[in-house]
């Protein structure tokens, strides 16, 4: 049996995985619930730069996967930030405010190293180094018994081949819904992405290694209807000639930039300074990344507080991206769902694409 498996991007490598699941996977049980299972499992990735999964009966929340990915490569663990983005953090944590086995610290931080720099440092000082590695598991306190959170995403490896950056992950075990397609290749390209634009390379392939690749049965139901529903041309291939959003946080203003980032979500979220006062700080970002990640996490949050013009107001302002394409589908998909929001959903995408709103409607059928 061949578990390697090569693809394109994140549409193609979930697919793939997920058709192989059901070919090979072995149901299992454990306390009261089935799940299915492979192992091992290897998915090599040629573009991981194609890193949004927007697909039929998928329901992902792109903003959430940001607003993640940006608190580990920002290295915090705390689950006041993460809980508005993500509601159900808190079911994953031990006490209640922070993820003991949150990734960013221990990259950043490990009593003091940063993991991350030094793999950058010895990318440059030897090309061709085995060395850019990076360790999440912690045997000093990851084997504790009756523990909640421990890292499934255990090791870190950066190589270069063909003057392109490559990376490796290895883990434990993946939830393909909530873990892989959720968050895990997001966050790890977007740091792949970032280290190549500091070592001033193209980014290569992305490599998952997994010891046990798992669908949980509260998703049995939905995984077949994305089988079902499979498209063949997804929202890259459709869309190839928008402008691409690059991770460009630089290097020499990668603190004060973040620094930015988080106080001013922080002054936004807890209501001490209005959308008035916050979009005249937001150009003090140096990263058009993180700049355009900013706004869409504030529309996010006026969404659900209700303030519809100042969400409004953000959302038809950006430029028309990947990133923005699936917050759309998010937005209207919600909007559908509760029915007396349609006068949002018209202005929302008044100034779309046709073929935005065509693609964007054959996800949701």
């Amino acid at each position: 049996m061949n578990f390697i498996i090569e693809s394109n991007n994140i549409t193609d490598g979930f697919y793939s995985i997920l058709n192989y699941m059901y070919r090979n996977g072995v149901v299992s049980h454990v306390k009261d619930f089935d799940y299915l299972e492979v192992y091992p499992i290897a998915v090599q990735v040629n573009n991981p730069k194609e890193r949004c999964l927007l697909i039929p009966k998928r329901y992902n929340n792109i903003i959430g996967t940001i607003a993640e990915t940006l608190w580990v490569i920002g290295g915090r663990n705390d689950l006041e930030y993460l809980s508005n983005y993500l509601p159900r953090a808190s079911d994953f944590s031990d006490d209640g405010k922070t993820w003991r086995g949150a990734y960013g610290p221990r990259i950043m931080n490990w009593n003091g190293i940063n993991q991350f720099k030094n793999c950058i440092k010895a990318l440059r000082e030897n090309p061709n180094t085995a060395r850019a590695c990076i360790t999440i598991f912690d045997p000093s306190k990851d084997n504790e018994p009756n523990i909640i959170d421990i890292p499934c995403n255990n090791w870190i490896q950066f190589y270069i081949e063909n003057n392109k950056l490559c990376m490796n992950v290895t883990l434990r075990a993946n939830d393909l819904i909530w873990g892989f397609s959720g968050i895990n290749f997001f966050e790890w390209t977007v740091l792949q992405e970032m280290a190549s634009f500091w070592l001033g390379l193209d980014v290569g392939k992305y490599n998952h290694f997994v010891g046990n690749m798992i669908i949980f049965e509260r998703h049995f139901p939905r995984s077949k209807k994305i089988l079902e529903t499979q498209i063949d041309n997804d929202v890259y291939s459709v869309f190839n000639n928008l402008n691409p959003l690059p991770v460009d946080v630089q290097e020499e203003l990668f603190e004060e930039d973040f620094n930015k980032f988080f106080e001013i979500e922080k002054l936004f979220t807890k209501n001490q300074l209005n959308y008035k006062d916050i979009k005249y700080k937001i150009p003090l970002i140096n990263s058009k990344f993180l700049k355009y990640c900013l706004c869409l996490m504030i529309s996010y949050i006026s969404f659900k507080e209700e303030k519809y013009d100042q969400f409004l107001e953000i959302m038809t302002g950006l430029e028309t991206n990947v990133y923005k394409i699936c917050a759309l589908e998010y937005f209207i998909r919600y909007i559908r769902k509760n029915g007396d929001l349609e006068f949002i959903e018209k202005s929302l995408l008044k100034y779309e694409e046709e073929n935005v709103i065509t693609f964007i409607n054959n996800i949701l059928k």
